[in-house]
């Protein structure tokens, strides 16, 4: 093992003089007693690492010639060491930079073969000419709305050409081009003084984006999350001026071209607007607010109406800052709109119980199928839960019992329900619905013997019993199950699989069972050994509690 200090007399002359002759460079030490550098051998360079202990020994060491000897690269490495104990590269001539195959090709080039060889390589490849252009092109300072259109569609154009779709690593590069391509622009519109004309370009940027996204198939969703970056990023901005005036300045402006404009509006305009109000502040939101308030008042003096989907936008503006109760006329219930319906019903509750209420019961007559009954009926349970009668409750209960599938509701429906008629057939439904799902759905194992002993029909719940049911529910009930019937009940027990028991469970049955029978009809009922996957391991344990095992 060699010593860092004690190297120059370990080798010849020959080949110390020789290792003193090459360049050391970029030494450093990685980690605790690991070193690494560049060794410059004439036109080559290899890169070396060495491995010491706190005795300075050697312990380890590589070499990028291959060499598995201790080479020169690796004594120039420790001859450097032992001379500058600071670490410190010393300046010794003819250094040079290890180079790639395509450094050297360059070196021998001269200005105008790299030049013509470039504009071959762009007429091939316009996403590095772009790229090019980016990093190498004249720096504006102001765009104008044009620029801003040329520079995205040669973007796009550079990735894209002609193709109506884009593979995921084509939108990447896209992707990539369109945030270096645009940020100078962005920075430009940010530091614009003229607001007016930023919110103007921005929404330039969008809009040519926008019908390249109708023009092309993106794959993934990354262009989607790179408008929506671009879009939170001017809105922060925006949203962030200090003057007050100014900024309700901007926003009345452009709220005003959706809710005064007898123009349709592009999309990207419109969450542009609604964006805006959803990053603000609360004072920025209050704003807005009054503008849509002052406006919807024209509107139900005119009786205009907007589409849903925007009404729906219109009513959370509304209703967070506090409008609602006044303007709850405009808001209107409208057929087969449920997203929008509930959240004008969630705002009535709030306010009004009786109008909720009214308006519950005309979408569910309205509703062409049950399935969209359910929320419904569920804000029905809320409204009877405080003010309505039990008979009103216990109807609704029984409209939503299988979402809810509890034996507390079972019960209140069959002791508060009036209608006779339809509660006999919603039992019978409800028993034969619930044994018919043992295998698919066990939990319903569990609610269908709780009905069973709310009735105290434990003859049918005998009946019930099969070699899948729990031990664990049989457990609830083996004392009223018992005095039922006593043998069927030991007859219906003896067979316990185990994916439907645990030991625990197993044991609490089974020193019922040993409580409750003698030694000789447990020893003919559990003697024999042909019940089934499972069934041995309990009939064991019930006859070794009275040592017949």
């Amino acid at each position: 093992m060699y010593n860092i200090s004690d190297l120059q007399n370990q080798f010849s002359k020959q080949k110390i003089n020789k290792a003193k002759k090459l360049s050391i460079r970029e030494f450093e030490e990685t980690e605790k007693n690991r070193f690494v550098c560049f060794v410059d051998d004439e036109t080559e360079s290899y890169d070396v690492s060495f491995l010491i202990n706190s005795k300075s020994e050697i312990t380890g060491y590589s070499c990028e010639c291959g060499s598995k000897d201790f080479c020169l690269h690796v004594l120039a490495m420790g001859i450097f060491m032992s001379e500058n104990k600071t670490g410190k590269t010393s300046s010794r001539k003819g250094v040079k930079k290890k180079l790639s195959e395509a450094e050297r090709a360059m070196e021998d080039l001269n200005s105008e073969e790299l030049k013509t060889w470039l504009l071959e390589f762009f007429k091939k490849n316009k996403d590095a000419e772009m790229q090019f252009m980016l990093s190498f092109g004249q720096k504006k300072k102001e765009f104008s709305e044009i620029e801003i259109s040329e520079l995205i569609k040669n973007t796009i154009a550079s990735v894209a050409g002609k193709r109506k779709s884009l593979t995921a690593p084509e939108v990447k590069k896209l992707v990539d081009l369109l945030t270096k391509a645009i940020e100078p622009v962005e920075q430009y519109l940010q530091q614009n003084p003229d607001k007016k004309e930023s919110v103007r370009k921005f929404l330039k940027i969008n809009d040519i984006i926008y019908v390249y996204q109708m023009k092309i198939l993106f794959s993934g969703t990354r262009m989607d999350t790179f408008q929506k970056k671009l879009k939170e990023r001017f809105l922060t901005h925006i949203n962030a001026i200090k003057d007050f005036d100014l900024w309700k300045e901007l926003a009345t402006e452009n709220w005003y071209l959706f809710l005064r404009s007898d123009h349709p509006i592009t999309i990207t305009f419109y969450d542009f607007i609604i964006e805006m109000y959803q990053t603000g502040n609360p004072d920025q939101k209050m704003h807005i607010a009054g503008l849509v308030r002052e406006e919807i008042k024209m509107w139900k003096k005119t009786d205009f109406q907007l589409r849903t989907s925007l009404k729906e936008d219109m009513l959370e503006i509304i209703a967070e800052n506090g409008f609602f109760s006044e303007l709850q006329d405009y808001f209107v219930i409208e057929e087969y709109e449920h997203s929008y319906n509930l959240k004008v019903i969630n705002e009535l509750l709030k306010i009004d119980l009786e109008k909720a209420e009214k308006a519950c019961k005309v979408i569910i007559d309205s509703n062409p199928h049950e399935k969209y009954d359910l929320p419904y009926y569920s804000i029905l349970e809320k409204i009877y839960q405080e003010n309505g009668s039990p008979a009103d409750l216990a109807f609704i209960k029984r409209k939503i019992f299988w979402e809810t599938r509890s034996i507390e509701d079972y019960i209140f429906i069959t002791e508060n329900d009036t209608d006779a008629e339809e509660l006999k057939k919603f039992r019978n439904r409800a028993l034969t619905l619930l044994k018919n799902t043992f295998l698919s759905s066990p939990e319903n194992r569990g609610l269908y013997f709780a009905i069973l002993d709310y009735e105290k029909n434990y003859k049918k719940m005998l009946d019930a019993i099969d070699r899948n049911t729990p031990t664990s529910i049989i457990n609830l009930y083996a004392e009223k199950l018992y005095l039922t019937n006593k043998n069927k009940f030991l007859m219906a027990v003896k067979t316990r699989n185990e994916w439907s028991s645990t030991e625990e469970d197993e044991e609490v049955l089974a020193d019922f069972m040993v409580s409750k029978y003698d030694a000789a009809q447990l020893q003919d009922a559990f003697g024999k050994k042909h019940y089934g996957f499972g069934s041995d391991r309990f009939s064991k344990t019930v006859l070794s509690k009275v040592g017949l095992s």
